[in-house]
């Protein structure tokens, strides 16, 4: 059972990095630091686009975009983090 545990809280840990290095790409691509033609960075920002983006939706249904600031990265941060409390709890209990 401590085993399955420390696998979710390292894929956890993994997706937590996932959303930040997608939230970074953005902020990136919105302040024209990086161009949009390198089809590198492109792929790899369509690829967590992609991957991300079944997450994000439950917070976009129930937040709206305010002020062009989509929070919905934050809040899947924040689950993320909340998920990991509960896990880490429960190991210490077993």
């Amino acid at each position: 059972m401590l085993t399955v545990i420390q696998i979710v809280l390292f894929l956890l840990n993994v997706l937590g990095w996932l959303v930040i290095a997608a939230a970074i790409l953005s902020l990136l691509f919105a302040f024209n630091v990086l161009n949009h033609s390198n089809s590198g960075l492109r792929s790899i920002y369509d690829s967590l686009d992609r991957l991300l983006e079944p997450l994000y939706r439950p917070f976009r249904k129930i937040l709206p975009v305010t002020g062009g600031v989509d929070w919905s990265p934050f809040l899947l941060l924040v689950t993320i983090g909340i998920l990991r409390i509960i896990l880490t709890n429960v190991a210490y209990s077993v």
